[in-house]
């Protein structure tokens, strides 16, 4: 069971891993909207990991700090479609098209990681690793379908 957990958490550290501000060495994310976007992906993924790690034994669980992580997703993911509404362009961005051509299902798919973060329980480990794959199901499924691969 606990290796289940430690296998989605992995997927989702990797899938949501948003590099630094370059691409090779030559382009650099300039738009301020984009930055903005990335900047609250990474706040969800730290959030994420600090959950992991609890859930999987790598650190103690911790209710406070889990209850922090949990509120940063609760806030992030509700912020998650105002971020993408609009779409500057900037070459560095890991936006897909299918964003703003699949807007409704973009939308939807926030939705369900906003419902998700709602769902997760932070009241101790037993509870947290029940409640954790909803969340990370829902950020891998966006991911796959509209983040370009780093």
């Amino acid at each position: 069971m606990l290796r289940r957990y430690t296998t989605l958490i992995v997927a989702i550290v990797a899938l949501l891993g948003v590099g630094s501000a370059t691409i090779g060495d030559t382009i650099v994310m300039q738009h301020p909207r984009v930055i903005e976007r990335v900047n609250l992906m990474r706040s969800s993924k730290l959030a994420l990991e600090v959950l992991g790690a609890m859930a999987s034994g790598r650190e103690m669980f911790n209710r406070k700090r889990a209850n922090a992580a949990r509120r940063a997703l609760m806030r992030n993911t509700g912020k998650i479609a105002s971020k993408f509404r609009r779409n500057p362009y900037d070459p560095a961005s890991r936006a897909r098209q299918h964003i703003w051509t699949q807007w409704a299902d973009f939308k939807a798919q926030s939705k369900t990681a906003r419902a998700a973060s709602k769902g997760l329980s932070t009241r101790n480990v037993v509870t947290l690793r029940q409640t954790l794959p909803p969340m990370i199901n829902a950020c891998l499924s966006c991911h796959q379908t509209f983040r370009k691969r780093p």
